[in-house]
């Protein structure tokens, strides 16, 4: 059994755009959302925050604020398959200029806009947005996403 996983993922808006990725590995294949990645071993939260950033898209940022937290389960056939320790993190830019975009296509998104692209969107980084980022309706989730081949369903993501 594999031990719940801590990914620091991060919020990086500007002039009322989010930062998106398109998922080009792991879980979430083809779908967009929040840039982040593993913490290391050595890495404090906002040190892992700015190198994933620096790494996914090549924007330089400064640490802003602690946002909040999810703890998401990823199940199939009623299996947890992955259980993620999500720690949300808001960014500022030092720029919006994209320089790499290797580990997926990078763009940018008017918060405003995001519902148009709802079903391009991982389901629980939807709400992240939603709920913690642009409305700071809460601080701590419980999420449950259910695969089912390719496609995801949001079947839990409760705040207390």
């Amino acid at each position: 059994m594999a031990f719940p996983l801590p990914v620091v993922i991060s919020a990086l808006v500007q002039n009322d755009k989010i930062l998106l990725i398109k998922r080009i590995r792991g879980e979430y294949v083809g779908l967009f959302g929040l840039p982040g990645g593993k913490i290391e071993k050595e890495e404090h939260l906002s040190e892992a925050a700015k190198r994933e950033i620096l790494e996914e898209s090549g924007i330089e940022s400064s640490f802003k604020n602690y946002l909040g937290f999810v703890s998401e389960h990823l199940i199939e056939n009623g299996k947890i398959l992955q259980h993620f320790l999500l720690h949300i993190c808001e960014l500022e830019p030092k720029t919006t200029e994209i320089l790499n975009d290797s580990e997926g296509k990078l763009d940018w998104f008017h918060l405003n806009h995001l519902p148009n692209f709802k079903e391009k969107i991982i389901p629980s980084d939807f709400l992240i947005i939603e709920k913690i980022v642009k409305n700071k309706e809460g601080n701590y989730f419980n999420c449950i996403l259910e695969k089912s081949g390719d496609n995801y369903f949001l079947k839990k993501f409760e705040s207390f």
